[in-house]
């Protein structure tokens, strides 16, 4: 019975630790399908289209009782219209408001991608950090093992031994450190990407982004074309372009109708008409509304230049940063990570010959550790700008 409890108790334990791969189209494609966000901006396109049904929006009609003769009473009616043209610049102002909230949508899934890139990047390059980090853990901590041992034994000085333990105490330090940033960057990935479950692992290992870069790293003006953001700071200014027009048309006049059943005995027909005309005399409200339109169209315009001025400087400042972590990886490619190999392996090799003493040991081990996380580092700064990048251009 005690053997079927234990091992119920590590089932059960088993799935609770147990780390799921996911990988980064996934994590993108339930973001895209659960965040709120998303769900907010597709809202927003469904409650445009709904308002565009009250572009031909008429007054109510006024009905009344009227004894035009004072010998019976009999209901009247009467109906006012805008002008058709009215009409027209509302529907065309409702449709560039769809227009707009689509823009919207599409701005927030890019903003939407990138966060999640970002957040999954960040989960790999914890996962690298943890891993290296238990290795070096693993190492330094047998190496203090070691040198306790030849203290006891009078064979290592004080010094020597109190360097290696020291330098165990802060890499196991800096190891919960990073487990730590692991269980956040899952967590992240989990409220971000909407999934269920915590203990996420990205699918693969950190390593150099195989985008395809702009040729010589030069501004691409098309590029621009594709920027979700500056489409919709685009349609916002045709938006109040098109508000414009609907306020000015209101100074248009009006039509009105009405009916009445009773005329005078003398008239063959029973009920007379009424034609008229609206007129927007209180032209002091329709100027003010008209100079409104005018401003925030005005204020659209800039909106769209500081988006335009903030793009580009964003993109070159990417771009700026993509070609210095581009040589900093060809230098780690190249030279970076076979040094730190050969400073390792060299220490190691001469350390066990006694000719270094452990406090060397301890130093040329940690440089050569520094160097592949540096590597890393810079593998994780130049995907990260790969995301601002992809980010900027709509991919």
């Amino acid at each position: 019975m005690k053997v079927v409890v234990f091992l119920v108790i590590n089932f059960f334990s088993f799935l609770i630790n147990a780390q799921v791969l996911i990988g980064i189209d996934s994590a993108i494609a339930s973001a895209l399908r659960t965040n709120p966000k998303i769900q907010l901006s597709q809202l927003e396109v469904k409650q445009k289209k709904a308002l565009i049904r009250g572009s031909y929006n008429l007054e109510n009609p006024s009905i009344g009782i009227e004894a035009p003769y004072g010998n019976k009473f009999e209901i009247n009616v009467q109906q006012n219209f805008q002008n058709p043209l009215i009409y027209v610049q509302q529907s065309k102002l409702g449709k560039q408001n769809i227009l707009l909230s689509e823009e919207n949508q599409q701005l927030t899934k890019w903003q939407l991608i990138r966060d999640v890139r970002t957040v999954y990047l960040n989960l790999q390059y914890a996962e690298i950090l943890v891993k290296q980090l238990s290795n070096q853990d693993s190492i330094f901590h047998n190496i203090f093992l070691s040198s306790a041992r030849l203290y006891e034994a009078g064979d290592l000085g004080l010094l020597e031994k109190v360097s290696a333990e020291t330098k165990s105490k802060e890499i196991e330090n800096t190891l919960l450190n990073a487990k730590a940033d692991l269980k956040n960057a899952q967590l992240q990935l989990q409220l971000i990407a909407g999934l269920k479950a915590l203990n996420y692992n990205a699918d693969e290992v950190i390593r150099k982004s195989n985008t395809k870069l702009p040729n010589g790293l030069e501004f691409d003006s098309a590029a621009i074309k594709k920027s979700a953001l500056l489409s919709y700071y685009e349609q916002n200014t045709k938006v109040q372009k098109q508000n414009l027009y609907l306020q000015k048309t209101k100074l248009l006049p009006g039509l009105s109708f009405g009916y009445l059943n009773q005329v005078g005995e003398e008239q063959p027909v029973n009920f007379h008409l009424r034609y008229g005309i609206t007129l927007p005399l209180w032209f002091w409200t329709y100027s003010s509304e008209i100079k409104v339109a005018k401003y925030q169209y005005k204020m659209s315009q800039s909106q769209y230049a500081i988006a335009q001025n903030a793009y580009s400087s964003k993109y070159a400042e990417i771009l700026n940063d993509i070609g210095k972590n581009t040589s900093n990886l060809n230098y780690y490619e190249k030279e970076g990570i076979k040094q730190a190999e050969l400073i390792k392996k060299t220490a190691k090799r001469s350390y066990d010959a006694g000719e270094i003493s452990i406090v060397i040991y301890l130093y040329s081990l940690n440089e050569g550790f520094e160097i592949e996380q540096r590597y890393n580092e810079a593998i994780k700064n130049f995907n990260q700008a790969i995301i601002e990048l992809n980010y900027l251009i709509g991919q």
